[in-house]
């Protein structure tokens, strides 16, 4: 049942105060929307924040639940305490009457569950925040799973996204720390990622893309989807019988080589993330199942990740430099992979990476994947740089992999896989499939851009013959380039910089009719613009003197 809007901001901000979170719900506007609220806090004292955060979020329910499990993939915004403790949250719930679910099916589906299924097991085999998961069997025999969005959840979820969306724009306004880390932005992320979760038929999507893509692996292999038996709400696809991953007991009585097993399916996994770019988001033990012949159901893809060829090509940039041991291009690699939310001190930034190496020199590969990423977010937070949501999640699911493969042998490090696949991956993009692709690319690009080209030209033309060229000149424009040189006591490049600029110009200025005018020699204003190029580049070197801006003042006024 979804509470009245006016009623759920209550409540929010009811269990932030009694959770010892008053701040936080005045910073998010919440004291504003809620007279009255009080600000007791019987945890504050005897419980740490991150525990009382956690209780918080899972009290507050799925959405917000689902809030926080993102926000434990994010240690380049948050401390690494309150990251661990809301990796603990879970989002299972008790399960929904057998009776509801079946409606759903038929409401969805158009017809009884006796009449769509041969025999259907009313007791659920899983239960989470926004579905359940039931046995059940094709009248052909097929043995498959059903997975029912529970019913109710969509308002419940959209309404708390609605408030989140409204809070996160106060504190935006209110904080300079909510400001920085543009929580707007975050939970817009946050907002349509989940969204996609409670559409079954994008979970469907992907896990048909998934089967294409590992249809030629030999380990991995994806439940079939049952697209006639699917819809927003429900989604039929295979059984994946096997055993779990954690009972090695019944692993090692199979006579299975785990060791063998952890290696081939984490390489599969990075090869999704390095040569796909699709890949699983949450490979925790409990969506894995070893078959019979020793390969491995991958199941339950509401979570996936996407990566541009950019985005991808960045990070074998990065795994290079790390190889090289190069703290340079490792620190290119990071700022282009985590932008920075502001001003960033490059040389202490490539102090901390040459540090990072020094730990991490000749261990790379043997360290584990949670050991390394703490660190590197570590250092990312120090400087303001932040990952994008697509980095985050990936960094969360190399995590995920390397301790489900641990379950398999308790010696395996994700390191040495990476550096595998990567070696693999750098070859496959030079491939002359690759280049060719890229080239043609590349190709439709420009002649799209040739094809264009005479209209535009024309459309120049016609603006120059009908009004001319106009040159603004503004001299504060130059102010802010003043302070530059008078930190510097190199006069001789001053003066170069000077005779530069100035000459541009005039030069410019002798070809319009005033300040702002008509151009009468495009020659002339091409030459001047180029001695003034000239002269802004000397800038970057040296910077102007205060009476180059007073000279321009004289030549434009």
């Amino acid at each position: 049942m979804v509470v009245r809007q006016s009623e759920r901001y209550r409540q929010i901000a009811e269990v932030l105060v009694r959770f010892g979170w008053g701040t936080l719900a005045g910073e998010v506007g919440l004291r504003a929307r809620v007279p009255g609220l009080g600000s007791h806090h019987r945890h504050h004292e005897a419980v740490p924040g991150p525990v009382r955060l956690r209780q918080a979020l899972e009290e507050l329910g799925p959405t917000f639940i689902k809030l926080g499990q993102m926000l434990a993939t994010r240690e380049d915004l948050l401390p690494p305490a309150y990251a661990h403790e809301l990796s603990r949250l879970q989002d299972g719930t008790d399960p929904v009457p057998a009776e509801q679910i079946v409606a759903v099916i038929r409401e969805e589906l158009g017809k009884d569950v006796d009449e769509l299924y041969a025999s259907f097991d009313r007791t659920p085999l899983a239960t989470a925040s926004i579905g359940q998961t039931h046995r059940a069997r094709l009248h052909d025999g097929t043995e498959v799973v059903v997975k029912v969005r529970k019913p109710g959840i969509v308002p419940e979820v959209y309404a708390d996204l609605a408030i989140l969306r409204d809070l996160s724009s106060v504190a935006a306004k209110e904080s300079r720390l909510a400001a920085e880390l543009d929580v707007t932005d975050l939970v817009a992320s946050f907002d349509a990622s989940l969204r996609r979760e409670l559409d079954l038929t994008v979970e469907a999507q992907n896990a048909q893309r998934f089967a294409k893509d590992l249809a030629d692996d030999p380990v991995v292999r994806i439940p079939a989807v049952h697209p006639e038996l699917s819809s927003p709400a429900v989604l039929t696809e295979e059984f994946a019988a096997g055993i779990r991953i954690t009972d090695t007991k019944a692993l090692d009585a199979a006579g299975l080589d785990r060791p063998a097993l952890a290696r081939a399916a984490s390489r599969t996994v990075v090869r999704m993330v390095l040569i796909d770019g699709f890949f699983h988001a949450d490979p925790h033990p409990g969506n894995m199942f070893v078959r019979e012949d020793g390969g491995i159901w991958l199941i339950d893809f509401g979570m996936v990740g996407e990566l541009s060829d950019d985005a991808r090509g960045d990070i074998l940039r990065l795994v290079i430099a790390l190889g090289r041991k190069d703290p340079d291009a490792v620190t290119r690699a990071l700022l282009r992979l985590a932008p920075p939310r502001g001003q960033v001190d490059h040389r202490v930034l490539r102090g901390d990476v040459s540090r990072l190496m020094e730990t991490i020199s000749g261990k790379l590969a043997e360290m584990s994947m949670l050991d390394f990423f703490s660190q590197l977010t570590g250092m990312l937070r120090r400087h303001h740089l932040q990952l994008p949501a697509e980095i985050s999640t990936l960094l969360r699911m190399l995590v995920l992999t390397e301790s489900s493969a641990i379950v398999l042998d308790p010696d395996f490090h994700l390191g040495e896989v990476v550096g595998e696949v990567s070696r693999t991956a750098i070859l496959e993009a030079w491939s002359p499939r690759a280049l060719a692709g890229h080239l043609l690319g590349e190709g439709e690009r420009k002649a799209r851009l040739l094809a264009d080209l005479p209209d535009r030209l024309l459309g120049i033309l016609d603006d120059y013959e009908a009004r001319g060229v106009e040159a603004r000149l503004h001299p504060e424009d130059l102010e802010p380039l003043v302070e530059r040189v008078e930190s510097t006591g190199d006069r001789v490049i001053a003066g170069i910089t000077m005779s530069a600029l100035l000459v541009g110009i005039a030069t410019v200025l002798a070809g319009t009719d005033g300040r702002v005018g008509k151009l009468r020699d495009p020659l002339m204003l091409l030459a001047g613009t180029a001695t003034g190029v000239l002269g802004v580049g000397l800038v970057a070197k040296a910077g102007p003197a205060r009476s180059l801006v007073r000279a321009v003042r004289r030549l434009a006024g």
